[in-house]
Order: structure tokens, then sequence, then C-alpha cells
């Protein structure tokens, strides 16, 4: 059986802010902005994602936004920020459209919205259901045993014995 040690670890995935900071930095390079815009951009989208987390949970009972609906909604807060003087007109206008792209975070054209939480896909895929299940179990399973020391059997075992 194979240790959950040998296994081959992954690189952590990017945050979707390091994704954003990425991109700021890459257009402050390339000369299309200047750090100081990168650093209201940063504040502003900051403050946004404050305010939405004070929000609450959206309620998408009725199924998700569209992608005009988050498209305006999102320039909604671009205009308080310009409002508040974190951002100036160009600079909500360039997050505009880097949303409306889809590299903030919004849907591009074509993209599929993600499934309501707790909807499972159809004909999803072997790997996808073990990372689903692999999931759970870290959740529910103690990694400890009875005597206090680490135990990942469960998990070791799942992932041994999982076939494609």
């Amino acid at each position: 059986m194979m240790s959950i040690g040998s296994m081959p670890t992954m690189p952590p995935a990017a945050s979707p802010r390091d994704q954003i900071v990425s991109k700021l930095e890459a257009q402050v390079e390339a000369g299309e902005i200047t750090s100081e815009d990168q650093d209201a951009m940063l504040d502003a989208l900051d403050a946004m994602h404050s305010e939405r987390m004070e929000a609450g949970v959206p309620d998408f009972s009725s199924g998700p936004p569209s992608k005009e609906e988050m498209q305006a909604n999102f320039e909604s807060m671009l205009a308080d920020q310009v409002e508040s003087g974190t951002l100036d007109q160009e600079q909500a206008d360039q997050l505009a459209a880097m949303f409306e792209s889809g590299e903030l975070g919004g849907r591009a054209e074509g993209n599929p919205p993600p499934p309501p939480p707790g909807e499972a896909q159809q004909g999803s895929d072997p790997m996808e259901e073990l990372m689903a299940s692999l999931l759970e179990t870290l959740q529910s399973d103690s990694v400890y045993n009875d005597s206090g020391e680490q135990s990942l059997s469960g998990v070791a075992s799942m992932l041994a014995d999982f076939r494609v």
C-alpha cells in the first residue's frame, strides 16, 4: 500500500487575489498601468470584497445571476469606489473590462455558471468523484486515532483503492 508521505505533492493553486495581482503586475510591466493604478485597483477590490463578505451569502435559490446582472452589480460597486475616491473613472473602467472578459472572476462568454451548491453534476468524471469523496472524508474523519497518533488510514485506503 502506498503511504500518504510518498505521494507526489501538487503546488498550491494561486488564490483569485494572487491571480489578479499577477495580471495587474503584468500590466504594470507592460506599461499599460502605473503601480499607483495597481495599488488603487487592489485597494478597491479589497474594499469591495470586504463589503460583500459583510453582506453575507447571496440568495441563489432562483439560480445564479446572469452575466449581465453580475456585470451591472460589479459596475455599481466600482461606481461606489469612484465616488469614495478609491478609484478614478479610468481605473474603474479598466476593472470593469477585466471583469467582463472573465479576468476578474466574471464569466466570459461561453463559460457556464458553476452548479448551485450541493447539486451534483451529471456525468461527473471519476477524478471529481474521488476529490469530492476525499474532501468529505477529510472533513468528517479525525486524523488522529484513539491513542492520539496521526492516522490517515481511511484516506490512504481510499486513494490506494481508487481506479479510473
